[in-house]
């Protein structure tokens, strides 16, 4: 666990990584960011919660990502459990040419005409959806979630009828991302891996043998050990970040009855309500990197080697760059986010999630112009990619 000298870091420390049912890390985020911006914990780790040092650390080349050299190193016997191996040999665990030959296998999956594809994909899952919203209104399990899984399914060129399952795979290999995931975490993602990985692996093969417009056959050109990961990324990413941003986004708004009327008469204005979602709920809290080299964040030297961590939701909220950083306010000026990070690394799927937040969240507000938070939401307990398993709504 990590320990510090300053005598209240360690509480505050607590509060922003330990899993809690019903958490806000934002006020522990302030705190940190106000007293330790740039913090050495016990244990050799770097912390930055302000944005100039976290822009830097998502962009300088001098901070790469840890690899697989680096789990080598500090920890042995990871590729042993195929829940690690899944996840830290896909490409936002790779530096240089070996990152750069991933994304440039999956940049076609992306491109605008396969976008328009995956909108229409899209806009009738919503339909589908919101026409049963009125029997079972919760707006997680009920609207967000199914919506997603039928886009990435369409993303990965997979039957929309395995995405409950595949996304039920998923989750327990999402929590392998948070600071100090325990035994039992690592066994479950093991446990899903097990599984999943065979149906990946015949997917690609299926796919090498018959090509189609997905990114399941965009990773067909890769060998195994480049291609299974990147399907899994494909996975990961096209169910929970844009499903984080959806429930983060509906949340905000039916808790800002102005805001969401204005959005349902007007719906062009969703592009400045998707912006500031993404600065005030990222979904992406924080991400880790390594100094290639000698360095200064922050003011502070640092040592080639040493492990950093840049906590982007303290970022987006620091007020000495956003005016009432608490606040949720599409009228803010644009500003340049890092929810996305950024750099080589910055996410190949932005557009794509921020696309189907355009046609989602106007089509419910349309639908349900006086829609409100509900009682009894529960969040997913992960500290990395923190999220909701239950929004109830009042339709």
């Amino acid at each position: 666990m990590l320990t510090a000298v300053e005598t209240d870091v360690d509480g505050i420390l607590r509060k922003i990584f330990l899993p809690a049912a019903q958490r806000d890390p934002h006020p522990w985020f302030a705190r940190l960011r106000q007293d330790h911006p740039v913090l050495r914990t016990g244990d050799g780790l770097w912390m930055f919660s302000r944005y100039d040092d976290v822009a830097t650390i998502t962009r300088d080349p001098a901070l790469q990502v840890k690899d697989a050299t680096w789990f080598d190193a500090g920890t042995p016997g990871w590729r042993d459990h195929p829940g690690l191996r899944l996840l830290l040999c896909s490409m936002v665990f790779r530096n240089g040419s070996g990152h750069q030959r991933v994304r440039r296998a999956l940049a076609p999956s992306f491109t605008p005409a396969r976008l328009r594809n995956l909108a229409a994909v899209t806009r009738r899952a919503t339909s589908q959806q919101l026409a049963l919203l009125d029997q079972k209104p919760d707006l997680h399990r009920d609207f967000t979630v199914p919506i997603v899984q039928r886009t990435a399914c369409a993303l990965l060129g997979v039957p929309a009828d395995d995405g409950p399952q595949l996304y039920d795979l998923v989750q327990p290999m999402l929590s392998l991302l948070d600071p100090f995931p325990g035994e039992s975490t690592v066994e479950r993602a093991d446990t899903a891996a097990d599984t999943l990985l065979p149906y990946l692996a015949d997917l690609l093969e299926s796919r090498r043998r018959e090509r189609g417009p997905n990114l399941a056959s965009d990773a067909a050109a890769l060998p195994d050990d480049d291609a299974l990961p990147a399907i899994f990324l494909g996975l990961a990413a096209g169910f929970d970040t844009t499903l984080s941003l959806l429930d983060h986004l509906i949340r905000s708004l039916a808790a800002a009855p102005a805001l969401a009327a204005n959005i349902a008469a007007h719906p062009q204005a969703i592009e400045a309500a998707i912006h500031e979602s993404l600065r005030h709920d990222p979904p992406l809290h924080l991400i880790t990197r390594v100094t290639a080299r000698e360095t200064v964040i922050g003011g502070a030297r640092l040592e080639a080697g040493q492990e950093v961590m840049a906590l982007i939701a303290a970022a987006h909220r620091d007020p000495s760059r956003f005016t009432a950083p608490d606040e949720f306010d599409p009228r803010r000026a644009p500003a340049d986010l890092l929810a996305f990070s950024g750099g080589p690394h910055y996410c190949l799927g932005a557009q794509l999630a921020k696309l189907e937040a355009s046609i989602v969240i106007p089509a419910l507000l349309q639908r349900f112009p006086y829609l409100r938070p509900g009682a009894g939401a529960r969040t997913n307990q992960r500290v990395t990619m923190p999220g909701w398993t239950s929004l109830p709504a009042v339709l």
